[in-house]
C-alpha cells in the first residue's frame, strides 16, 4: 500500500493520466481562486487585528508629529542662541544705571550705563531671555528672535502697551477730578 490515491487509483486503470492532472489544475485554481468560508470567528479576529494595525499606525503617527515638534523647538532654540552670541550688546562691567524690567511676573535688574538705559528706553536695544541668563540684542535681532520664540523677548512693549491701553479704556468714563488733595 504504498504511494498515494492518485497513483493507486492509476495502477488500477481506473482513472488515466490526463484526468489526473485536470482534478490537480482545478485543485490549485479553486485554492487561488477563493478562500474557504470562514467562520464569524476568524471575520472578528482579522477584525481586531486590522484595529490594532490601524491604532498602531495613528500612534505612530502622533509620536512622529511630536517628535517633529520637538526637533523643531530645539532648532529653534538653537537658532536663538546663535543670533544672540553673534549680535550680542555687551553692557559695561560697571554700570553705573539700574535698569529694572519683568520678566515672568517678577521684576528683574541690569546694570548698565547712561546710554544702553536711553537706548533699551527707545527699544534700539531689547533684552532677550537665553539659557537662564538675559542678554541685550539690537531691535532687528529681537524681532527675528521673537518670529522664532516669542517667549524669549522680555520686553514685549506691543502687549505691554495693549494691555495698558485696555485697562485704561475701562476707566475712561471715570476721569480724575483736578482739584483732588493728597
Amino acid at each position: 500500500m504504498a504511494g498515494s490515491l492518485k497513483d493507486q487509483l492509476l495502477k488500477a486503470g481506473v482513472a488515466s493520466r490526463k484526468q489526473a492532472k485536470d482534478i490537480e489544475l482545478q485543485k490549485r485554481k479553486q485554492k487561488k481562486q477563493g478562500k474557504p468560508q470562514q467562520s464569524p470567528e476568524d471575520h472578528e479576529r482579522a477584525a481586531a487585528i486590522e484595529r490594532a494595525r490601524q491604532e498602531k499606525i495613528q500612534k505612530d503617527r502622533l509620536l512622529n508629529e511630536q517628535r517633529h515638534r520637538e526637533q523643531e523647538q530645539r532648532a529653534a532654540r538653537a537658532e536663538i542662541r546663535q543670533l544672540v552670541k553673534q549680535h550680542r550688546v555687551h553692557p559695561p562691567r560697571n554700570g553705573e544705571v539700574r535698569y529694572n524690567f519683568i520678566w515672568n511676573d517678577t521684576v528683574q535688574s541690569l546694570w548698565v550705563d547712561a546710554e544702553l538705559q536711553k537706548q533699551l528706553s527707545a527699544q534700539t536695544v531689547v533684552i532677550v531671555a537665553v539659557d537662564q541668563a538675559f542678554a541685550l540684542v539690537p531691535a532687528a535681532i529681537a524681532e527675528r528672535i521673537r518670529q522664532r520664540d516669542p517667549a524669549t523677548v522680555v520686553q514685549d512693549d506691543q502687549t505691554r502697551r495693549q494691555r495698558i491701553a485696555a485697562e485704561e479704556a475701562d476707566y475712561a468714563e471715570f476721569p480724575i477730578p483736578d482739584d483732588l488733595h493728597w
